[in-house]
């Protein structure tokens, strides 16, 4: 079994992006159940599982350049929604 780097670099940025929308979906429903539920909170939330999404992809899936694509473009998705 051969070791790559790129193996790894996916690996960390997976955990990375995966620990980052976990921690921040954890918080918007924190603030759900200390407060009502509002359109940018839902907003927010949708944000972050896509972010949540792009990282459990990297990490479930080998190397490969359709998987980086498709995290990169729920990356970017997930910057295009905003709430105002």
């Amino acid at each position: 079994m051969e070791f790559h780097y790129y193996y790894l670099i996916q690996d960390i940025v997976g955990i990375i992006l995966t620990f980052i929308g976990v921690r921040m979906l954890i918080l918007c429903f924190r603030y759900i159940f200390s407060n009502k539920i509002s359109k940018s909170i839902l907003i927010l939330m949708l944000k972050y599982t896509l972010i949540t999404l792009s990282g459990i992809n990297l990490l479930i899936n080998q190397f490969g350049t359709s998987h980086w694509i498709i995290s990169i473009i729920l990356i970017f998705l997930s910057y295009i929604i905003t709430p105002k």
